[in-house]
């Protein structure tokens, strides 16, 4: 019996999945480990090549696929007392990916789920460099998040709620014990912070662990920024109450700051620091779409005044494709 199980949702990988299953088998534990693959509907040779790693894999549709229930089947055909979860674009950095994770459930039974460090990869636009060292998930130091107590949790304020429920599964591992208590919410979006929060809640521990590192960034355009933006408003309006952009004036300061501190950044990238004007309309740019969508988000509650049918329809565009 493999202690771990590293489970991997995929839809037409593409040729990097090639990369990814080389250095998964090249990870160095002292544990046995699986692989498991849960497939939507791949057509480009993704399940033959991952069956020829050795790779157990199990077919849905893309229809049925759901953020959250996809990732229980695949939790569900694991074997290993820990499971680690990996988007098909996430590169492990290096052979000790997976035993740094496992580690941290090793040396205390409270931990419940652990997330890595992301890096953009090298070859990545000066922008999508920037926004993945921005996020909280590029960070060097190692985090503990843990409130001592349920009671202690549910009196804080929403924001620290928030930051003690983060949850990242683009790459993590998670205790099975747990996760057969506590398993992902059925939803199409954010089922690992809505996951870090009912763990939280319960009293269990999440540690940050930059030891493990994966590659990974987006190469989105405008639409992209406007829809995940939203989404993520949507989200935290849902779970902490917190209206990251709650009304026209926040709308414009948050695109302000927002331009100007992207237009600070890729001003020191070696690419983009001789072009002062295309820097300035690729930070205002991506600014004003992001803080528009998350303005929409913040104001989901309040768009009754579109009608249930438009309102309906704005849902399925704002939040389809993230």
């Amino acid at each position: 019996m493999p202690k771990t199980s590293v489970v991997i949702l995929t839809r037409n990988a593409g040729p990097g999945f090639l990369d990814l299953l080389d250095r998964l088998v090249a990870q160095q534990t002292n544990f046995r480990f699986e692989i498991v693959v849960v497939d939507s509907g791949s057509t480009d040779g993704t399940v033959e090549l991952a069956e020829s790693y050795g790779a157990t894999v199990h077919r849905t549709s893309v229809a049925e696929f759901n953020h959250g229930a996809t990732r229980n089947l695949g939790v569900s055909r694991s074997r290993g007392e820990y499971v680690a979860l990996l988007v098909q674009d996430a590169l492990p950095l290096d052979e000790q990916w997976l035993q740094a994770m496992v580690e941290n459930f090793e040396r205390e039974p409270l931990v419940a789920g652990v997330y890595s460090r992301q890096m953009p990869r090298p070859e990545n636009s000066p922008l999508a460099r920037v926004l993945v060292e921005s996020w909280p998930t590029a960070s060097p130091e190692r985090r503990e998040q843990f409130a001592d107590s349920p009671e202690l949790y549910r009196k804080m304020l929403p924001e620290e709620r928030r930051t003690l429920a983060a949850f990242d599964n683009v790459s993590s591992c998670l205790r099975r014990s747990v996760w057969e208590d506590i398993p992902f919410d059925h939803t199409r979006f954010g089922e690992d912070l809505r996951w870090g929060k009912r763990i939280t809640e319960a009293g269990y521990k999440i540690v940050y662990e930059p030891r493990s590192t994966v590659l990974h960034a987006h190469e989105r355009g405008t639409v992209y920024d406007l829809r995940r933006y939203y989404v993520d408003a949507r989200l935290l309006l849902e779970l902490f109450g917190i209206a990251s952009t709650p009304n026209s004036l926040s709308l414009l300061l948050n695109v302000l700051r927002s331009s100007v501190y992207l237009y600070r950044r890729l001003r020191q990238d070696r690419e983009t620091m001789a072009s002062a004007p295309r820097v300035a309309l690729l930070a205002a740019r991506h600014a004003f779409f992001g803080q528009v969508g998350a303005y929409l988000g913040s104001k989901e509650r309040r768009l009754a005044w579109a009608g249930p049918r438009l309102s309906a329809m704005l849902e399925r565009v704002l939040s389809g494709g993230v």
